[in-house]
């Protein structure tokens, strides 16, 4: 885990300035998230209109992405629906305990599951112009999110609005 914070952040918010695509914006963060011992994200920006498709960067495996999106789960995902209405960072595993989810929610996170995806900490992120999105670093064990959370929640917090911000 990281010591040296504005370094840290110095080197993430020049790679985001210096970034022209998808592909440099998904390095920035995953280089920035590695130094937190994050190795796995997703930025998802929901689209303004029902119709309209969702935004994600992520270095989660391919097909699962590709997969998602097909079936459309940010529509149905307990993560996201949260997210929707949340105002700080919250901690999530596979089973979400007392809450209650369809079979379709169920299914997604067995699927997610099979890649790796069991315990994230999600970042919900609402701009001025009402923009909503959810950054989510993932892992299959929730022990090592939990120290990372407890530590270093605000940087991660500030880490997703410069990302989002850079990306709209």
């Amino acid at each position: 885990m990281t010591k040296d914070m504005p370094l840290v952040f110095e080197t993430f918010l020049e790679r985001l300035s210096e970034s022209v695509d998808e592909t440099d914006f998904r390095d920035a963060l995953a280089s920035a998230a590695s130094r937190f011992d994050l190795l796995t994200f997703a930025y998802l920006s929901l689209p303004s209109q029902p119709s309209g498709e969702p935004k994600l960067i992520s270095n989660y495996p391919r097909p699962w992405t590709a997969h998602y999106l097909r079936n459309q789960y940010q529509r149905v995902d307990p993560v996201i629906m949260r997210a929707r209405l949340a105002e700080r960072p919250f901690q999530w595993e596979c089973d979400l305990r007392g809450v209650e989810t369809s079979k379709v929610q169920q299914r997604l996170f067995a699927e997610a599951a099979e890649f790796g995806i069991c315990s994230g900490l999600t970042i919900p992120i609402v701009d001025r112009r009402g923009r909503v999105a959810a950054m989510t670093f993932a892992a299959r064990e929730p022990s090592a999110l939990l120290r990372v959370a407890e530590r270093y929640e605000q940087a991660l917090q500030l880490m997703a609005m410069c990302f989002h911000i850079h990306i709209r």
